[in-house]
């Protein structure tokens, strides 16, 4: 119990400068225009899938529809995405990126590795591939419902 006790507190003092660290990797400016970190994901959400209903972004980004409505709105009045109405039911909307989303989309993940490398570089490289899985059995846990989002198993 007590090194659980020092552990939970480590990842308490950790967690917090963790998540600024990321969300400044993610909004950064790119082709002079300034991104919010929930901006840069759903770019690369919709880089990861080529279309994506509303809904479906919104539930992977954790976000209400609303907000993540509004979000859209301004990635659509930049030209970086397209939203139009499902064929079969008009009340499904859905989220593309066009030509010019996926050019800022491209140069977003150029910057972020840059970063991410970087900041790979404080690790010993002995201890990378420990690191690499920890975050993975991270991810896996905290994306129990989105499985279908997460990728294939590396080599």
């Amino acid at each position: 119990m007590k090194k659980e006790s020092f552990y939970l507190a480590k990842l308490e003092w950790l967690g917090p400068i963790l998540v600024r660290g990321l969300k400044l990797l993610t909004s950064v400016e790119a082709l002079g225009q300034e991104f919010s970190f929930s901006q840069t994901l759903i770019l690369q959400a919709l880089t990861m899938q080529r279309e994506s209903r509303m809904n479906d972004l919104a539930r992977f980004l954790g976000l209400s529809k609303a907000n993540a409505s509004g979000l859209v709105d301004r990635l659509v009045k930049k030209g970086l995405i397209a939203r139009e109405h499902g064929v079969e039911d008009r009340r499904v909307v859905l989220v593309r990126l066009t030509a010019k989303g996926q050019t800022v989309a491209r140069g977003l993940a150029k910057v972020q590795r840059q970063g991410l490398a970087q900041m790979m570089r404080r690790i010993p490289e002995k201890n990378l591939d420990v690191f690499i899985e920890t975050l993975e059995q991270m991810a896996m846990g905290m994306a129990e419902e989105q499985k279908d989002l997460l990728p294939p198993a590396g080599p």
